[in-house]
């Protein structure tokens, strides 16, 4: 069926010496995975002070910023508590009107408010005045809360306390500009304890106010304008009507700023001055991410350093965020001298051993090389008589009469187990090669059913005999070019094992067809069978070298478990592949997918390709 041309490509060669290269890797990472291990292991004991010594610093840190949020929240609390009472006060002498002379002389005496709104208990605004004359700085006020005192259930329904997640910094006040914050009481968390403030006048008050008086609707409103964060305070009065005092945030920055300690390190509350603010900064940052204040040590300069701590602060001043700078702790790490004589004793004795069994592993390879090359040797010298003998059973079978059937029969055994003695030398020998040189194909031009019909033609008596016939379906006979030789030899181990395994399934089927362009011509077989079948647990082992399937479908059957591997091995230099497909329902048996490139024409020169496994195997 071949014609005269052909095209032998060069063989890949296996990398020489790979198992000798592994082994010594092998080695060394079992060597040094342990020794590594030890390593970590080290440095974590070492480390652990030092980690133990960053979570109390960062929980004494946190702690810190906090009793300062609370230091603000108390001091609102004292001026919401002052506002309250002043409230009542202007409700009082005004006889609950409120008018315009007395709410002004009332600003012009306070020091912490800056402007004062009243809305009537139907939402109508009662000052400012909307029906007389506006000072400038009423004006202005109006003019910033113009969307604020529109929407009076604002001032109806407070909400929790809105404060961020921790660790969370303010917004750039670019992004927040405009942005009203929805109105929240202080925390519950703020205590009874007595109190301090740097106004005087607050803290009086503080002490004199009956904190068992039936609790009003109130809350607090921070809102953008002007240059930053501005805090409102608001209740509503027996008679329903909301007065709210815009804070003079000048005066609040200040009074906060009293609170804490100053930058030399002392401050009015001396308690709160420790060895964490003398040795770090703590910075107090406000809306715009500007600092508003810092005290503590001089060891953080500049703006580019990252905090090591950042809390938010509670409502009103959400936005605004208690920032902790501190040089980095230092690394502390002791016992390395004991430890690095624990490492070089443990890679002397781990290498000594790993010199021992590569000694031993050489030894063996060797010894294992030997056999193979007796295996071949021994091979080689079987194959030239056994070709012998099947060539004198053929003539013999020619020159003998059809009326001797008993010589007929036993002749036909010789050459049945003749042929199957050549296909496992072939087998031996085909799998020694490819181990040793690579898998190379020699491409013939010649049709692929010819070649097929020649493979059942030989295996017909051989199955049979263990009562199977074969059923060949043919749709491959497009002339093209592929490796005869390689085709039987696949064709011959994928039959062989359906007439170890599969007799009792009666018929053997098999198929050919065709695909593709000219160029990229493809042929696929299938070859079926209706015995026990594999499962799905062993399909891909089937192909690993010397691989058998399980006991009850072995047992009984010689075989050397090299058959398809090989077959896999030359499909996938002839550029294909060979699969074990899965069994259609109510169907058993093994079905196998041949799929080998079989262009028209072939290029000169072309490399062939090599198993993606291959050089991975001895």
């Amino acid at each position: 069926m071949a014609g005269d041309e052909e095209c032998f490509y060069p063989r890949v060669m296996p990398p020489e010496g790979s198992v000798k290269r592994r082994t010594p890797l092998l080695l060394a990472i079992i060597i040094a995975l342990p020794l590594l291990l030890l390593t970590w292991f080290g440095v974590r004991l070492q480390l652990d002070q030092q980690q133990v010594v960053a979570h109390q610093l960062s929980n004494l840190v946190t702690g810190r910023l906090q009793s300062i949020d609370s230091q603000f929240q108390e001091h609102f609390f004292m001026l919401q508590q002052r506002f309250m009472r002043e409230a009542d006060v202007l409700q009082q002498e005004t006889a609950g009107q409120y008018t315009a002379e007395s709410v002004r002389r009332f600003i012009g005496q306070s020091a912490v408010v800056k402007q004062v709104f009243i809305l009537s208990a139907a939402g109508d605004r009662r000052f400012p005045p909307s029906d007389q004359p506006l000072n400038q700085q009423e004006q202005n006020f109006v003019e910033l809360t113009r969307n604020l005192l529109r929407d009076p259930e604002r001032f109806t329904m407070p909400t929790p306390d809105p404060v961020g997640a921790p660790g969370v910094v303010s917004e750039d006040y670019s992004s927040v500009n405009k942005r009203e914050l929805q109105s929240a009481r202080l925390s519950d968390s703020i205590s009874q304890k007595p109190r301090y403030s740097p106004d005087i006048s607050i803290q009086a008050l503080s002490e004199s106010t009956d904190l068992s008086a039936p609790e009003r609707p109130h809350g607090w409103i921070a809102w953008y304008a002007e240059t930053g964060l501005q805090q409102i305070f608001w209740l509503q009065d027996a008679n329903g009507n909301t007065v709210g005092f815009a804070l003079n945030s000048a005066r609040l920055l200040s009074d906060l700023i009293n609170l804490l300690p100053s930058s030399s390190g002392t401050g009015v509350d001396t308690t709160v001055v420790t060895e964490l603010d003398m040795n770090s900064e703590i910075r107090l940052v406000n809306d715009r991410g500007e600092v508003a204040y810092s005290w503590g040590g001089d060891l953080v300069t500049g703006n580019a350093q990252k905090p090591l701590q950042t809390v938010p602060l509670s409502h009103p001043l959400a936005s605004w965020h208690l920032a902790y700078y501190a040089a980095e702790l230092p690394v502390v790490i002791t016992g390395w001298l004991g430890l690095i004589v624990l490492l070089v004793l443990l890679a002397a004795g781990l290498s000594t051993l790993g010199y021992l069994l590569y000694r031993e592993h050489s030894r063996e390879l060797r010894e294992a090389e030997q056999r193979v090359n007796f295996v071949n040797q021994v091979s080689h010298e079987l194959k030239t008589p056994l070709t012998n003998v099947r060539l004198y059973t053929e003539m013999l079978e020619q020159e003998l009469a059809d009326d001797e059937p008993v010589a007929q029969r036993y002749l036909g055994v010789i050459g049945s187990e003749a042929g199957r003695l050549s296909r496992l030398i072939e087998n031996v020998l085909s799998f020694s090669r490819a181990k040793r040189e690579g898998v190379s194909v020699r491409y013939q031009q010649g049709i692929i059913d010819g070649y097929i019909s020649q493979v059942v033609e030989l295996f017909t008596p051989v199955l049979n005999g263990r009562n199977l016939k074969i059923r060949f379906s043919g749709n491959a006979s497009q002339l093209c070019h592929f490796d005869s030789e390689a085709l039987e030899q696949i064709l011959n181990n994928l039959l062989s094992n359906c007439e170890k395994y599969a007799a009792e399934g009666e018929f053997v089927d098999i198929s050919s067809w065709q695909e593709g362009e000219t160029d990229r011509l493809c042929s696929y077989i299938r070859v079926s069978d209706f015995g026990p079948g594999v499962s799905a647990a062993e399909s891909e082992k089937l192909f690993e070298p010397f691989y058998r399937g399980s006991d009850e479908l072995t047992e009984g059957v010689s075989g050397t478990g090299i058959g398809l591997g090989l077959a896999r091995d030359l499909a996938r230099a002839h550029q294909g592949e060979l699969t074990l497909e899965a069994c259609p329902p109510d169907t058993s048996g093994a079905h196998f997918l041949l799929k080998l490139a079989t262009p028209a024409t072939v290029l000169t020169g072309r490399p062939d390709r090599k198993p993606d496994d291959e050089t991975e195997e001895l």
